[in-house]
């Protein structure tokens, strides 16, 4: 590795939430220790958990986005469902794409940015690095966004198929997703034309061509057709970071654990957590629930008096667990495939169903709807899922082989060091060369 590569500052831009800044932030560290410099760049509110991570952070967008403004934000995407909440986040992130390129340029020249990684979900850091001729890696902390007409958009529950139907009926759905990012893509050409760069006229237009890296194997993807040149599946990303939350583990019984989270980003279910209780009360299992809230009640009474906090070192419960109830968040559904756990998959919004979608297609999980979840579907699920002999298993079991193979977090650094140290080259590269359609 090159004296430069070796000390290489990196910019992380991505979307303002525990699902996109944990995984990417587990990089990060891993970059620090091979004595990088490691920096995100977002809203103010988004600071403590950069700092968190042990990463540093420069705020972008204070006039529109003072302390507190995160926190309101997110609070009305929880309580928001379906159709609305992806109009509102879509809103949100407008409005930041915009902040991201006023403030960004200034940000990463006074920082000495070397290298950016840039999530898909927020392209404004991709086309503040083509403005400046820095390298930028795209990332996938969630599903690829990459299209093609054989696989569904990354917001739908539909599933793969190569028939004529499928391609007309994904097509149909990109146009649809067309008309929603049109707010995003607006604030992006905007600046685009200014700095002389080529118009986007798709998401792909964003990404990369140095480098894509998407964080779950690819047995796990709908199978793709043509995906990009250098494109690496690479399984998922993530340290031992989560372990230093406290846990009570002498409360653990030593009965098969179910473990059950619906992430972070939704309000108190307290219906669905009384769902899962009640389904597993008379199960010889116990059952750990994740509520995902600081404020939350975690002494409430629920059937058949499961182990409930507020947030749980989510890793080390995985090793043990027998099932994991989830949402469907890319983090835990990868998670738990990374330890060969079987899931009940519960989609609530945003990209799950999507994610949810290819967990039945491999067949290392059972999807029921929300609008399905009752308390004897669920029960019934999970005794299919428990016994140590049963095909969701083996199918995890696979999976959790491929994740393992496919490099993790240790292959992320290696080909962002590569492009540290080829960075002049590709700098100039990514000024000079078309957006191409894809």
């Amino acid at each position: 590795m090159s004296s430069f590569a070796a000390m290489a500052h990196f910019a992380i831009i991505c979307p303002p939430v525990s699902g996109h800044l944990d995984p990417l932030a587990a990089i990060g560290r891993a970059l620090l220790v091979r004595g990088h410099r490691v920096t995100v760049f977002h809203v103010r509110d988004l600071e403590p958990k950069a700092r968190a991570h042990g990463l540093d952070f420069v705020p972008l967008g204070n006039d529109d986005f003072p302390a507190g403004t995160l926190n309101a934000t997110v609070a009305k995407l929880a309580a928001l469902k379906g159709s609305q909440s992806l109009k509102f986040a879509i809103q949100c992130a407008s409005a930041i794409a915009y902040s991201i390129l006023h403030d960004g340029p200034d940000a990463f020249h006074h920082e000495g940015i070397d290298v950016a990684i840039v999530d898909q979900n927020e392209p404004a850091g991709a086309s503040v690095a083509e403005h400046l001729g820095i390298p930028f890696v795209s990332v996938c902390t969630s599903l690829p966004l990459n299209r093609e007409l054989s696989i569904p958009p990354p917001f739908v529950a539909w599933t793969y198929t190569t028939s004529m139907f499928g391609r007309i009926r994904n097509a149909a759905g990109y146009a649809v997703s067309d008309r929603f990012i049109a707010p995003i893509q607006k604030a992006l050409n905007n600046y685009r034309e200014k700095w002389n760069l080529p118009v986007l006229k798709t998401p792909d237009d964003s990404f990369s061509r140095i480098a894509q890296l998407a964080q779950m194997p690819r047995e796990f993807d709908f199978p793709r057709d043509c995906p990009p040149k250098d494109f690496h599946y690479l399984g998922p990303w993530f340290d031992e970071h989560s372990a230093r939350i406290p846990f009570p583990y002498e409360k653990l019984d030593g009965r098969p654990l179910i473990y059950g989270s619906i992430g972070t980003l939704q309000e108190e279910q307290n219906d669905m957590f009384r769902v899962m209780a009640e389904a597993c009360a008379p199960l010889n299992a116990q059952l750990v629930l994740s509520l995902g809230h600081p404020e939350s009640q975690n002494s409430r009474e629920l059937p058949g008096n499961p182990l409930v906090v507020n947030y749980a070192p989510q890793l080390e419960l995985l090793k043990r667990a027998a099932v994991t109830i989830t949402h469907s968040g890319m983090n835990t559904t990868q998670q738990s495939l990374y330890f060969g756990v079987p899931m009940v998959a519960i989609p609530l919004a945003h990209d799950q169903p999507a994610i949810a979608a290819r967990l039945a297609r491999t067949g290392a999980g059972i999807v029921i709807p929300p609008s399905a979840l009752k308390v004897e579907r669920l029960r019934s699920a999970l005794r299919s899922l428990l016994p140590n002999q049963n095909g969701y298993r083996t199918q995890a079991v696979r999976l959790r082989q491929a994740a393992r193979a496919s490099g993790g977090v240790a292959a992320a650094v290696k080909i962002l060091e590569r492009v540290a140290a080829s960075s002049s080259s590709w700098a100039t590269e990514s000024v000079s060369r078309p957006a191409e359609t894809r």
